[in-house]
């Protein structure tokens, strides 16, 4: 089925991705993946107004070390988290080696991470 019509904004920084939310209220969905939203809007169970995505804010995406705590943004895949050179010094495994950022299958490695995970021990 095809969607009801709906306005699309893509904002490229947080500021105006919540001006836009802030603008359009309970009439705005926030898409992120789109895995949960899309097939909800082709079967035509919820007509937002607009839709705003958040693919194209570059803040949202990233690993960084916020000295106690290992901050992943909401818009990181989970092959970056993977990926990254520093993730097994920072945050290490059961046994002190890396810890697993692996799932089952490689196709859904593009999913976005969106965690907060603290040091062992703290």
């Amino acid at each position: 089925m095809i969607p009801a019509q709906f306005d699309y904004v893509a904002p490229t920084t947080l500021e105006e991705a919540l001006s836009a939310l802030s603008q359009h209220g309970d009439d705005a969905k926030i898409i992120a993946g789109g895995q949960s939203l899309l097939p909800v809007l082709r079967m035509r169970l919820n007509a937002p107004e607009m839709v705003i995505d958040l693919g194209r804010i570059e803040e949202l995406r990233g690993v960084r070390d916020d000295g106690d705590a290992i901050v992943i943004g909401a818009m990181t895949p989970h092959a970056v988290v993977g990926s990254d050179p520093g993730r097994a010094a920072r945050a290490p495994g059961p046994q002190g080696g890396p810890a697993p950022c692996r799932r089952a299958d490689p196709a859904p490695r593009d999913l976005r991470g969106g965690a907060r995970a603290r040091r062992p021990g703290r």
